[in-house]
């Protein structure tokens, strides 16, 4: 699970400063990737502590 969560770590993280890049250039798809990227994470949170809660 610890490798997942790495792997999905890089990945937020590159996508995070591509959605910055996007929103300085004046592109309005940075917000769009931003939005997204932060609903995923949310998604996985609430997946992630609900897996805790169910393991003794």
């Amino acid at each position: 699970m610890k490798r997942y969560l790495q792997f999905m770590g890089a990945f937020v993280a590159v996508g995070v400063v591509l959605s910055v890049f996007l929103i300085v250039s004046g592109n309005s798809g940075g917000w769009a990737l931003l939005v997204m990227i932060a609903s995923m994470c949310a998604v996985a949170y609430f997946f992630v502590q609900r897996g805790k809660t169910g393991q003794p």
